[in-house]
């Protein structure tokens, strides 16, 4: 079996900057981030991905994601299942706040050749969000399925995660406030 390199136009778009592949055997080269990079640049949510599972009900969820530094990424937690992070390209900062909202931690992540942290397994029911520093964050992210929406809570205390311009105020507000900013 020869397996080849799966294309752009090979992608099928199954909501706005989200694609999935018909094959079985997903194999992506810098080609298809290309593709997500120039859709990130687009889309009004300012991010894309490619799922490199078959369906929203497969048992792992592997995602290649490509997010502006203008994406909105609004405080929200996991119910029941981890998130492993890995930066392949770009820089951001991973923001944990606790159950009220007050800021934990900022860790500033990078591709290994930048010397930063680069992967993260984000434990169930931390709040995290995400500040994208780079132009562009390229960055594999996966969890256990099937997706459920209702398996996630956005923060009560943060704006929405469809209010980008109130919360891309409020990440830099609480960036801002950081100790040390």
């Amino acid at each position: 079996m020869t397996a080849a390199v799966i294309r752009p136009g090979e992608l099928v778009e199954v909501a706005q900057g989200i694609f999935y592949s018909t094959r079985p055997l997903p194999i992506v080269d810098e080609g298809v981030i290309e593709f997500l990079k120039e859709t990130a640049r687009t889309v009004p949510r300012r991010r894309a991905r490619f799922c490199a599972h078959p369906s929203p009900d497969a048992a792992q969820h592997d995602m290649l994601i490509v997010s502006h530094r203008e994406t909105y990424v609004a405080p929200h937690r996991h119910l029941d299942k981890s998130e492993t992070f890995i930066v392949l390209e770009g820089v951001a900062d991973i923001i944990l706040f606790d159950e009220n909202g007050a800021l934990e931690k900022i860790v500033r992540m990078g591709p290994p050749s930048s010397g930063l942290p680069f992967f993260y397994r984000m434990p169930a029911r931390q709040f995290h969000s995400l500040s994208i520093v780079s132009e562009l964050l390229v960055f594999m992210e996966s969890t256990s399925g099937p997706f459920h929406p209702d398996h996630c809570d956005n923060a009560a205390w943060a704006p929405g995660p469809d209010d980008t311009t109130p919360g891309c105020a409020f990440i830099a507000s609480a960036l801002q406030a950081a100790p040390g900013a």
